[in-house]
């Protein structure tokens, strides 16, 4: 699959990002987090108050994985997490070295702790969830040394697009049997690279 975009729209986004689990001690202290140090990378996704009720709050099912999606001329990264009929997407840059070291983390430990951070308005704080992921070789992994390094400009201008094209919720499917897919949420991975071009009208 390979998606083909306009880059001509300036929308407002929703940002994801990096952040430690030491940042939130209720999380580093429940069994989720067992055998994963303070300073463990946790992905971060904001949730609208629009998309709250979409997240589950009783038993909860996941899958995680990662992939790769050719866009125009250049590919990004996507992890994509389910958690019950809730697909959730972030988009990274492929030739961003903070991204990688903290894929290798990840794929080390074979764990990557998720925190969903809701809107401040929202009775919800925030729901914490850590799937397993392989720690055998993925194919995507051969881009790690893909020729041509994209301007960070352009890759978070792609990325941005991107999130907000409708392409990705168009195409989605569910990763889980017998769970049908409700809602689907796309975000960009904020880091140092790109950090430059994160604009103040973004959701963060």
């Amino acid at each position: 699959m390979k998606a083909v975009i306009s880059l001509n729209t300036d929308p407002v986004i929703a940002v994801g990002d990096i952040t430690e689990l030491k940042q939130f001690p209720a999380f580093r202290a429940s069994k989720l987090a067992d055998g994963l140090q303070a300073d463990f990378p946790m992905l971060r996704c904001p949730i609208a108050a629009e998309d709250a009720h979409f997240v589950p709050t009783g038993v909860i099912r996941y899958r995680t994985t990662f992939g790769c999606l050719p866009v125009n001329n250049l590919s990004l990264l996507t992890i994509q997490v389910q958690i019950n009929g809730v697909q959730i997407y972030w988009l990274a840059d492929l030739a961003d070295p903070e991204v990688w070291a903290t894929y290798d983390v990840w794929k080390e430990a074979g764990r990557l702790p998720i925190l969903l951070d809701f809107d401040e308005d929202n009775e919800r704080d925030c729901t914490f969830c850590v799937p397993e992921i392989p720690r055998q070789h993925l194919a995507f992994e051969q881009l790690r040394t893909h020729k041509g390094i994209p301007t960070a400009d352009s890759v978070w201008k792609t990325m941005a697009t991107l999130s907000v094209s409708g392409f990705l919720p168009r195409v989605a499917v569910s990763m889980l049997p017998d769970v049908r897919l409700e809602r689907v949420l796309v975000n960009v991975l904020a880091t140092k690279r790109v950090e430059p071009f994160v604009k103040s009208d973004c959701v963060a």
